[in-house]
């Protein structure tokens, strides 16, 4: 087994389930579409960011450590599952949020205070300001006499969704599915890159097809490799397939940029919804689903190859999301908003 030597916590029920979009299928003209349901893990609302836990509190219990920080903005979904993460292991967690504290508790950072996980509030710094000031906490919290551990790591991170590839590639050959190609969101990379990694190491069971929601397409091109990379150093293991061949990166997707949507992402979390009954919120999944329609439309998902959505969950971002959907021209509510005005 591959991670034999490496340490890790269970912390949820797997495999995550593997379901037929048939009805939005048949709207885009794609028989074969399924979507691999990372939303639904039970623990802290899910997502995927669950996956890279198990190994970051793995690594955190085996250095005897007995705080873990995490660092994010108020509405990130990382810092949600890692303090939940923390609170069915035991551990104290404290989140390092790199904004002033908001005047309402709304979408993950309600969840985060319902759990009373401590917060501290760095004000409006940058990622790199956030990522030093966090290190700096660290080192404060070894000198009065504890023992921390800094989430985020992407290389632990990334071996979660190695892991997620081995499933989705063993639950598609019981379920009699030929998965050729999976959607998901490029964004920091280490998802992205563990998916990579295990098809490689399938000897290229699927091409992975990345809609950017984040950064310029060659710069997620570069993240992505450069994790593929640290994983084979890490698990001393060469794939016996390179990465390039698998890769594919689009950011023409993006839009005005990151957390801004596009008519298109609206209309893809809309029509998503109204087809299947599945909510995705419009950082991430909205872009992923509004890339995944025009894929198909122009053959570059051909038809009769099997493609999966790898759903990575956020929706506690999407109850913070609603005047977005407000200003949609599909939305039916903005006409009887303009009458009452």
């Amino acid at each position: 087994m591959i991670f034999s030597d490496t340490p890790r916590v269970r912390l949820f029920e797997a495999p995550t389930p593997l379901e037929r979009l048939g009805r939005l299928g048949e709207t885009l003209g794609h028989d074969a579409l399924y979507n691999k349901r990372d939303d639904t893990i039970s623990l802290g609302i899910g997502g995927n960011k669950l996956r890279n836990c198990e190994f970051w509190f793995g690594e955190a219990l085996e250095q005897g450590c007995d705080l873990v920080l995490i660092a994010g903005a108020p509405a990130s979904n990382q810092c949600r599952l890692v303090a939940a993460a923390a609170c069915k292991t035991g551990f104290e967690c404290r989140v390092l949020y790199a904004a002033p504290c908001p005047p309402e508790l709304t979408g993950n950072f309600l969840l985060v205070s319902i759990m009373g996980v401590e917060c501290i509030w760095l004000g409006a710094v940058s990622e790199e300001e956030r990522a030093l000031r966090t290190v700096e906490y660290a080192e404060q919290m070894k000198r009065e006499g504890r023992r921390p551990y800094i989430a985020g790591a992407p290389i632990p991170g990334a071996l979660g969704y190695v892991n997620a590839a081995l499933e989705l590639h063993a639950q598609a050959d019981a379920k009699g599915m030929d998965i050729r190609h999976v959607v998901t969101a490029g964004s920091m990379g280490p998802t992205e890159a563990g998916l990579l990694w295990g098809s490689a190491l399938l000897g290229g069971a699927f091409e992975l097809h990345l809609p950017s929601v984040e950064y310029e397409r060659e710069e997620l091109r570069s993240r992505v490799l450069s994790i593929f990379d640290r994983i084979s150093e890490r698990l001393k293991i060469t794939p016996p397939v390179g990465p390039n061949s698998l890769l594919h990166v689009y950011d023409e997707f993006l839009g005005a940029g990151y957390d801004i949507p596009t008519p298109e992402s609206l209309s893809a979390a809309r029509r998503l919804a109204s087809l299947e009954g599945i909510f995705v919120e419009n950082t991430y999944n909205g872009k992923v689903f509004a890339g995944l329609e025009s894929l198909i439309k122009r053959k570059v998902l051909p038809s009769n190859e099997g493609v999966c959505v790898l759903h990575t969950g956020g929706l506690p971002a999407l109850f913070a999301q609603g005047e977005r959907f407000i200003q949609s021209t599909t939305n039916p509510l903005r006409g009887q908003a303009n009458e009452a005005s």
